[in-house]
């Protein structure tokens, strides 16, 4: 042990480009001692090992030649409390609902349990995926996905909802199963209901009537009343 500690000092200090005696004064011992300790004669003092160790920037182990052994710490991923969740793991906004710890999803509800249930949501949001209704104050970047009917500004992509859907504006299509009010629809519409809507940018396919001023399309419903269809007019009764 005496002369792996002598010849690990002896290689620091020459590295440090220092002499037995420059080393001496740093330490405020003699030479003599520097070279005893070189030489495996003797060995510093315990209290001038910690010294040594700082002014070669170096630690106690390897001073005796110990590799320092770093403990790795394995640190376990947190257990997300809950179940696994039928949605990714995005930045849309989703309004569901839980018995317990079992989800119910949309289809495992009666018509009269998601009407007394309603999603609200006050801002701007970057998609909206509810298994009820959903009333948004502010404009949706993406799309809206709603068990239920749907009152939104305006909608930076497309609305599907399995009731009506009242909206400013929605750029992509628009699927409801009940009526369809907007100012512009981008996209098709497809209604189990009536359509009332400015202009609409695609066609137009309405269970009842459909009032329009401009369709982009066709139109297909029980009765038409438009301005102007570019494409046909399919009367379905």
């Amino acid at each position: 042990m005496n002369e792996t500690l002598g010849t690990n000092i002896m290689r620091l200090r020459k590295e440090a480009g220092l002499t037995q005696e420059q080393l001496a004064n740093a330490l405020g011992i003699s030479y003599q001692a520097v070279s005893k300790w070189e030489n495996g004669v003797s060995c510093p003092d315990i209290s001038t090992l910690p010294l040594i160790a700082d002014l070669f920037s170096v630690s106690m182990d390897s001073l005796f030649g110990r590799e320092t052994v770093a403990l790795a710490v394995v640190q376990e991923e947190p257990k997300r409390s809950g179940p696994d969740y039928p949605w990714p793991d995005d930045d849309a906004l989703y309004a569901v609902l839980f018995r317990g710890h079992n989800y119910i999803g949309s289809g495992d509800m009666d018509h009269k349990e998601k009407k007394r249930i309603e999603f609200c949501y006050e801002g701007p949001a970057i998609n909206i995926h509810s298994d009820f209704s959903v009333t948004c104050e502010g404009d949706v970047q993406g799309d809206v996905k709603a068990g239920g009917r749907v009152d939104c500004g305006s909608v930076g992509k497309g609305v599907t909802a399995g009731g009506s859907v009242n909206c400013d504006s929605v750029e992509g299509d628009v699927k409801a199963g009940g009526s369809v009010t907007c100012d512009t629809v981008g996209g098709n519409v497809s209604a189990g209901g009536s359509v009332h809507c400015d202009g609409v940018g695609g066609s137009v396919s309405a269970g009842a009537n459909v009032s329009c001023d401009d369709v982009g399309g066709d139109v297909r419903a029980n009765s038409v009343q438009c301005e102007e269809v570019s494409g046909g007019v399919f009367r379905m009764n």
